[in-house]
């Protein structure tokens, strides 16, 4: 899939720039950038979905997109295995041919002149129907459904019945099924559990075609592409390697245009002072005119919105007793469908807790029970002393436990001034930025809000709440990869504490001090989950089911009494080394950034003394200059190869 000039403008807002990119079989790209970047309207643009205001898009070889976009998907009208049957559609329209030309075939002599090419055209359909996987196709429709999280005796379900996020998966099925050359898919991860998403990732790393996709995942990028392209600015970079590494790069890049941008902006307050002092002044005004000159030639430095890195603190915590909130022999059911059975479970004060398992399993269930959400249980639940709790989930109506439902006629800085924290309006529209709000968008009312605007709403107001326990159900979906920051960023830093469910790796793995795992009992829905709790984090719970036998050993089930076991202190102890040493490494590959950083911009700015005429005047200045220069050179040779041997065996450590 070939691109070109590829130009596209909202108004007098440039949205693409002259994008020239080319995705070939067995690429595997990610798409970066901001939150309203463009990613979307070029991922319609190369599907063939919208135009660009110039340039052109061209497949080789008549080379078959399949797209999924971000949402807005539907089906009705049949059953989910009709549905995603027609994913082969196209096969069985092949089929049809085949069958008519082998008609045509029969109906002739043999030394017919066109029974030649009739032949030649049979067997070329029936290649093509081959190589479609529709002989296969009742397999392949169980492994992928299977794949992202359908069951059996979901395939005779009218489609209907499906909810929003479930109606994507059907639609991403589909898309899977069609075996095109080319997938295109718009945050795929936005509605998938955490098994589903490791399964995507497997059959996109098996899928012969190439891949485009758009997904805030880290963990996922990480092990699912090699490329990233990333918009910035309306500009296409590309970058090799893994999405950490291009991460790592874009941070030194980023942080020298940062510095360079302070600088600039200094010299053109100077330049500016200068005009503005000396305007009036009649023996001033030649050199008056160079300095308007100068800044009219300027090439000026941009720097978006998003980099300017919004941080805020959770209000501290009030103090509260130890054990924030107990659940004691807890059971909970939907008719005949046992959920939660004999479930014992104590979260203490400062713990960031995270509920995993694939849906279906009782996470929302148990979490609505921890904020008193939900009264149909039998058991106890026992809240400590001065426990003030939060609630957040995206589909609850009512998204915290200290607001009534927010008047929609009120605008999005109303909303949240009425959380009264004692901010100013300024500081309360930093704020909506970082939850991407920007500009005016802090003045739409809440009644023209979407879903997903409305739960952001509903998320910052529940922050900047005094609470102590707070009970999050899926807070980052509809958030990006800076707003995440922002919120991870926030929550790492609170002292209160933290119940949630995510399906972002990455954001379990920075936040989770400890992992409760929810699995579907075998006997089906009549039988409750098991409910099994790891002491660590989500690393440690990764390696602890990767060593299967094992991981028993100190990860028990709720409600049991947990004794020492040595070999279980022993397996933990080693792991937090291995985990300490990786923060440690991370930590010190950051310092070295930073110094790397401060180098770089002492060299560029010698660079640019010594290009000064002027200064070859004065001998000394020059052999000062260079043999600083000299010494720069040095250091910034160290400090890299400080920082490449830290890499190294950061990445060993986390491979093992």
């Amino acid at each position: 899939v070939q691109a070109t000039g590829i130009s596209l403008a909202y108004g007098d807002r440039d949205i693409l720039r002259d994008v020239t990119v080319n995705l070939s079989t067995g690429d595997r790209c990610a798409l970066a950038g901001a939150n309203g970047s463009g990613k979307s309207s070029l991922m319609k643009i190369l599907a063939g979905i919208s135009q660009p205001d110039s340039g052109s898009v061209t497949t080789t070889g008549g080379s078959r997109i399949s797209y999924l976009p971000q949402a807005g998907i539907t089906h009705h009208g049949r059953t989910l295995d009709e549905e995603v049957e027609t994913a082969f559609r196209e096969a069985g329209s092949r089929i049809a041919e085949r069958d008519q030309v082998a008609g045509m075939i029969a109906g002739l002599s043999e030394s017919d002149p066109s029974v030649h090419d009739l032949v030649e055209r049979h067997h070329l359909l029936e290649e093509e129907i081959l190589q479609s996987g529709y002989y296969e196709r009742e397999a392949e429709i169980s492994r992928v459904l299977t794949g992202l999280g359908f069951a059996q005796e979901d395939l005779g379900r009218r489609t209907d019945e499906f909810s929003g996020g479930w109606q994507m998966r059907i639609a991403l099925a589909k898309v899977l099924l069609e075996q095109p050359d080319f997938l295109l898919l718009d945050e795929p991860t936005n509605y998938l559990d955490l098994e589903a998403r490791v399964w995507l990732g497997r059959f996109l790393g098996t899928f012969r075609g190439g891949v485009l996709l758009v997904s805030h995942d880290r963990r996922f990028l990480d092990e699912t592409v090699h490329i990233i392209w990333e918009l910035f600015l309306a500009v296409l970079r590309r970058y090799r390697g893994t999405y950490t590494d291009y991460e790592r790069r874009r941070a030194m890049e980023l942080e020298q245009t940062i510095a360079g941008w302070a600088r600039q902006q200094e010299e053109i307050r100077r330049v500016e002072d200068f005009i503005r002092r000396f305007r009036a002044t009649a023996s001033k005004a030649k050199q008056v005119q160079s300095r308007v000159k100068q800044l009219e030639k300027m090439d000026l430095i941009e720097i978006p919105e998003h980099l300017k890195r919004m941080r805020f603190r959770i209000p501290p915590a009030p103090r509260s007793g130890r054990e924030t909130v107990t659940l004691t022999d807890l059971r909970r059911s939907y008719d005949a469908n046992s959920v939660l059975e004999h479930l014992d479970l104590t979260v203490e004060r400062g713990e960031k807790v995270v509920l995993v398992g694939p849906n279906g399993a009782g996470k929302s269930t148990l979490l609505r029970i921890l904020a008193d959400r939900d009264g149909g249980f039998t058991g106890s639940r026992r809240y400590g002393a001065g426990v003030a709790l939060g609630y957040y989930a995206e589909d609850d109506s009512r998204p915290t436990t200290v607001h009534e439902p927010q008047d929609r006629r009120e605008s999005v800085l109303e909303a949240v001034s009425e959380t009264k924290t004692g901010q100013t309006e300024q500081q309360l529209r930093n704020l909506l930025g970082g939850f991407l709000f920007h500009g005016d968008d802090v003045y739409k009312q809440m009644s023209v809000l979407s879903g997903g605007e409305r739960s952001r709403v509903a998320l910052l107001q529940l922050l900047l709440q005094p609470l102590n326990l707070l009970i999050l159900d899926e807070p980052t979906n509809h958030l990006d990869m800076t707003s995440k920051q922002v919120l991870l960023d926030a929550l790492t830093g609170y002292d209160g504490t933290v119940v949630f469910v995510s399906h972002d790796r990455s954001f379990i793995e920075s936040l989770a001090t400890r992992v409760i795992e929810l699995k579907p009992s075998e006997g089906g829905d009549i039988e409750p989950s098991t409910v099994t709790d790891f002491p660590g984090d989500y690393s440690y719970y990764e390696w602890k089911l990767e060593h299967g036998a094992n991981r028993a050993s100190d990860a028990t089930r709720t409600g049991t009494d947990r004794k020492n076991e040595p070999a279980a202190v022993s397996d933990q102890e080693a792991h937090k080394a291995r985990r300490n040493r990786i923060q440690k490494l991370e930590r010190l590959m950051e310092e070295l950034l930073e110094q790397m950083g401060v180098l770089q911009n002492r060299h560029q700015e010698i660079q640019r003394e010594l290009t000064d005429p002027l200064i070859y005047g004065v001998g000394a200045s020059v052999r000062r200059l260079t043999g600083e220069l000299g010494s720069l050179d040095h250091e910034i040779a160290e400090v890299s190869a400080r920082w490449d041997a830290a890499e190294v065996e950061h990445s060993q450590l986390l491979s093992e």
